[in-house]
């Protein structure tokens, strides 16, 4: 039996997304640094450039204690993997990232869909 071509549908993934979605960006904490001007210490940031679909959490999820009103998901190309505490900026909105779930059948990223606050 020939194995699923699992790489070929992370590409399928990526070109629906880049299709109809948007570019999105995600900022990583990368360090530290000290602001001579305010005398604190401020967070770096890595601007990660990715595409997602961001759509309202569905209703049915909403339980008002993980997942709460006004919650997005995001579907995100498998190119950049979210991770919970990013910041997620998608059409000139930032968000909070609060969970994300990998879809990664074999082991293979196809994408990242991701619950999103802010």
């Amino acid at each position: 039996m020939t194995a699923f071509d699992y790489p070929n549908t992370a590409a399928t993934a990526t070109r629906l997304l880049k299709r109809f979605g948007a570019a999105c960006t995600i900022m990583r904490e990368s360090g530290t640094a000290y602001d001579s001007t305010s005398g604190t210490v401020v967070p770096n940031y890595d601007s990660l450039p990715s595409t997602a679909v961001v759509i309202a959490m569905p209703q049915r999820y909403i339980d008002n204690t993980l997942i709460l009103q006004g919650d997005q998901q995001a579907f995100c190309a498998p190119d950049v993997e979210p991770k919970q505490g990013d910041q997620f900026v998608w059409q000139g909105k930032t968000f909070s990232v609060i969970s994300v779930k990998p879809v990664s059948p074999a082991g293979v990223p196809v994408l990242f869909e991701a619950q999103l606050r802010g």
